[in-house]
């Protein structure tokens, strides 16, 4: 049974060095005809990269041009706002002429008076337009933070101690924001010495 089952497997060794020994001497290193698993992502990295930076390239310019467009909106917006500011206080001017004009055909100080209230009414109204109006303080208790105090005047009336009693110059908000401060002068409570 040995003879039968030696005679079904017969090995043969097809290596080009196994019959020329100096084969293996001149061989250099094999060829690999596909890339290893390593190579393969190194070279999917490299181009992942490449896109990657591309891309990037493509959204600094694109910010880029969208930064520029943007100031520059904004830069017509605000000439565009400036415009309409400025267009609104030429009513004023033309008023103030007018009162000028008026002033100088007729002596009346009375009609002189008139309309420079109603240029300042005005001009007052175009401010609060845009957000601008005066600080409301007289006879409010003083605030540090709205109002600066040039000086105290004596009351008689106690309830006026500590509060606004004058208003020098009118102070302004802006929203939110203090525009300037006002300048006032506050009242302290003096008693007459005599008793009650």
């Amino acid at each position: 049974m040995e003879s039968k089952e030696d005679s079904l497997f017969q090995v043969t060794d097809r290596r080009f060095w196994v019959e020329d020994e100096s084969a293996v001497d001149n061989a250099g290193p094999p060829e690999d005809k596909y890339p290893s698993f390593v190579e393969k992502l190194k070279a999917r990295t490299e181009l992942a990269e490449q896109k990657l930076k591309e891309k990037v390239q493509q959204l600094d310019k694109e910010n880029e041009a969208l930064r520029i467009r943007l100031n520059k909106q904004l830069e017509q917006r605000l000439e565009h706002e400036k415009f309409k500011f400025f267009q609104d206080f030429l009513e004023v001017i033309d008023n103030l002429e007018r009162a000028l004009q008026f002033s100088d055909d007729t002596s009346s100080p009375e009609s002189l008076r008139e309309g420079v209230r109603l240029n300042l009414d005005l001009f007052l109204r175009k401010l609060k337009s845009q957000g601008i109006e005066p600080l409301e303080i007289l006879h409010q208790p003083f605030d540090p933070n709205e109002a600066e105090a040039v000086g105290v005047v004596a009351v008689k009336d106690p309830k006026l101690d500590q509060r606004i009693v004058e208003v020098v110059q009118r102070g302004f908000r802006w929203g939110d924001r203090l525009l300037r401060p006002a300048r006032v002068r506050t009242g302290q409570h003096q008693t007459d010495g005599s008793s009650d």
